[in-house]
């Protein structure tokens, strides 16, 4: 096998050059071949291609059809990886084939919502989110098919990445994502790359958050996205999922033609290699290897010259919440305190009522839940087949179910996660991708879901609702919900839930999977077996 250019220079704390190029539905991909080709000859250019898997979820070739090429030209490919259009089965045979062809670099993401295909829209799978995906990827690294199975395959040493959208507009949903990339770092992520934004105090306010928790020995890539003011507005409007795009931005770009707005993607590559992040992930529509090399060079010729430019890279969204309080050189000041303790909002009593049956029905320890365990038969061991699944006492629980559905949305898939929810509202019916582990990246500025303006994000108000419950919000940093068990689909939730076969018994703590690591490590070189999260 080759070396992974992508991942050595990594370890090496070299700063990394990657372009992120689009396949489309086409099978012809005269653009891309020429792209590598141009990037096969120089030495010194940009060495690894991100490929990414079907954007914007419109039918497009998957990344499997190019890495061949893109590794006969000298360079190192990332395969993007989304759950959005198979299941686990699915997404495991393809692991099994990126490792057949020797990709080691996996970038995993939930990905966008389905789009139009082949006879109108189609069908959302999202059997497994990002965080799956990622542990998953775990278990082939070491050969094992899953986590109960004694079975073992031929182990393959993937380089697994994620991505943190640092961008979000509202606390609740900025939080949700720093909770989010913790659970993906515990999972086994070994690099992350952002979202594609232009605050560049909110993108090095990610670094300052990593730094805090402890887990900065973790390499962060940004996207340096080049954007017309056509694409700007189509961002702006939520039509490409969790971009946040100020009206001083698109102003500014009405008034520039491509040299300027090179100018400004070379000004963000000289900040962020100043800033001491691991690399600059380059992407933009229409963009010719040529100009990619452009914003490189010219990043190195701006040099440190950026920090007098801050105007042009720090491009505020109207009521932008800050982790920290502003510091005087633009920036925010990573010495200062959290800007989390104000409580968003009063509980409302469904959820009160909903707290409050389970403390006295369904936690482990209540009189209520042994009560009722024993009435159903399940107090002493988990029962085997339906035949628990008849009589009184499991026809009462159907009220449970019956209160969920009009309160919750609940959909009856007989594996509830609304106790870590704070009974925010069911995740396999009020989000449209049915997330289990914390929401995806693709909500609107104002905290509306990606696919219904009109709904708020399920995982935005279990933060909320966390908070007024005087719980700790750090829970969905740490604890990994398994997939859905669809054996349990369209019976009770509640009663598996007593009867200790739904998803409860099998949650589990994580912490992040690599010993302690001076600041000048990486994740890289670390022991995946170990665990330890530094506390300061």
């Amino acid at each position: 096998m080759d070396e992974n250019y992508f991942r050595q220079a990594l370890k090496d704390h070299r700063f990394v050059y990657s372009a992120e190029l689009v396949l489309g539905r086409d099978h012809a991909v005269e653009d891309f071949e020429h792209f590598i080709n141009e990037a096969g000859k120089e030495e010194s250019g940009v060495r690894t291609i991100s490929v990414t898997d079907l954007p914007g979820g419109r039918p497009a070739l998957p990344p499997e059809f190019v890495t061949g090429s893109i590794r006969d030209h000298g360079l190192t490919s990332i395969a993007h990886l989304s759950g959005k259009d198979g299941n686990r089965n699915f997404i495991e045979g393809r692991l099994h084939g990126l490792a057949s062809l020797d990709v080691e670099n996996i970038l995993t993401m939930t990905g966008d919502a389905p789009s139009d295909g082949f006879e109108g829209r189609a069908k959302p799978v999202y059997d497994l989110d990002s965080v799956l995906i990622l542990q998953m990827i775990n278990t082939l690294r070491v050969g094992h098919g899953d986590g109960e199975s004694t079975s073992t395959m031929t182990p393959f040493d993937f380089c697994p990445g994620a991505v943190v959208n640092p961008y979000k507009v509202r606390k609740a949903d900025q939080m949700m994502q720093y909770y989010k990339l913790e659970l993906k770092i515990a999972s086994g992520a070994q690099y992350i790359i952002t979202q594609l934004g232009y605050n560049l105090r909110k993108l090095y306010e990610l670094k300052q958050y990593m730094h805090r928790e402890g887990i900065d020995n973790v390499p962060v890539i940004p996207s340096v996205y080049v954007p017309t003011a056509k694409i700007a507005r189509i961002m702006q409007k939520g039509n490409i999922p969790g971009c946040v795009v100020s009206d001083e931005l698109i102003n500014r770009l009405k008034k520039e033609k491509k040299p300027q707005r090179l100018e400004r993607a070379a000004l963000m590559v000289a900040a962020v290699k100043s800033l001491g992040f691991a690399g600059a992930h380059i992407g933009g529509f229409g963009l010719k290897y040529r100009d990619v090399m452009h914003i490189i060079e010219t990043a190195d010729i701006i040099g440190e010259a950026w920090k007098d430019r801050l105007d042009e890279l720090i491009m505020a969204y109207p009521d932008e919440w800050y982790l920290f309080p502003e510091g005087p050189d633009g920036f925010s000041d990573p010495d200062g305190p959290y800007q989390v303790d104000s409580i968003d909002d009063k509980m409302p009593w469904v959820q009160n009522m909903c707290l409050a049956a389970n403390r006295m029905f369904i936690d482990d320890n209540s009189v209520g839940a042994h009560f009722l365990q024993n009435r159903l038969g399940v107090d002493e061991k988990p029962p085997e087949g339906d035949n628990w699944r008849h009589g009184f006492w499991y026809s009462i629980l159907r009220q449970a179910r019956t209160y969920k559905k009009y309160h919750l949305g609940c959909v009856g898939c007989g594996d509830c996660i609304q106790d870590h929810m704070t009974y925010a509202g069911c995740s396999m019916g009020r989000c449209y991708k049915e997330l289990r582990n914390g929401p995806c990246g693709g909500s609107r500025p104002d905290g509306t879901c990606e696919v219904d303006a009109e709904k708020p994000c399920v995982w935005t108000l279990a933060y909320q609702y966390t908070l007024a419950a005087t719980q700790d919000p750090r829970k969905f940093a740490t604890t990994l919900i398994p997939p859905r068990d669809w054996t349990l689909n369209r019976t009770n939730s509640l009663a598996n839930r007593l009867a200790d076969i739904d998803n409860h018994h099998r949650r589990k703590t994580l912490e992040i999977p690599f010993p302690e690591l001076s600041a000048e490590n990486t994740m890289l070189e670390g022991d995946n077996d170990a665990c330890h999260r530094r506390t300061d």
